[in-house]
């Protein structure tokens, strides 16, 4: 495997296809995609995994999305993806965090998270639960998907 971490400066439909593996609205991507910016993990010039990060508040930025393909999944290519993340705004002054969100229902990611260094800060109720974005109720390890868990990580620490 050749893994190279590089900016996306063109979406095609490869990396729309992980970010739904991450965020099943297209509604959803829709909001935040065009202010943030994004990075493709790929393997011998195919994206493999993908991470979107945009600036939320002063000194703050939020992961967006992080997806990586099946099939390349359990080799942490998701750890590096949030590390290179975490790395590329530990060298700007701008910002001081790093949040992201996710399901109370993804348990997998969680442990991800908590293990790169963020701590839980807040539950956002009915997050998942707004037809606006969401239009069909999310089912994730048998459980239907309402609340979401802001995760927050310092940086430059």
């Amino acid at each position: 495997m050749t893994l190279v971490i590089q900016k996306i400066n063109a979406y095609r439909p490869e990396h729309y296809k992980l970010l739904l593996d991450a965020d099943p609205s297209l509604r959803s991507i829709a909001t935040y995609l065009s202010r943030s910016t994004a990075f493709e993990l790929t393997d011998q010039h195919q994206p493999v995994g993908i991470i979107v990060v945009m600036p939320t508040e002063p000194l703050t930025a939020e992961i967006m999305n992080v997806a990586v393909k099946p099939e390349f999944q359990d080799q942490y290519l998701g750890s590096r993806l949030i590390q290179f993340v975490v790395d590329y705004f530990n060298e700007d002054p701008d910002f001081t965090a790093l949040t992201i969100k996710t399901g109370t229902t993804s348990f997998k990611q969680l442990y991800l998270y908590q293990k790169l260094g963020f701590r839980c800060s807040e539950i956002l109720t009915d997050y998942f639960k707004n037809p606006e974005i969401y239009p069909n109720d999310i089912y994730e390890n048998k459980m239907l998907l309402r609340d979401a868990i802001l995760l927050k990580r310092a940086l430059k620490v």
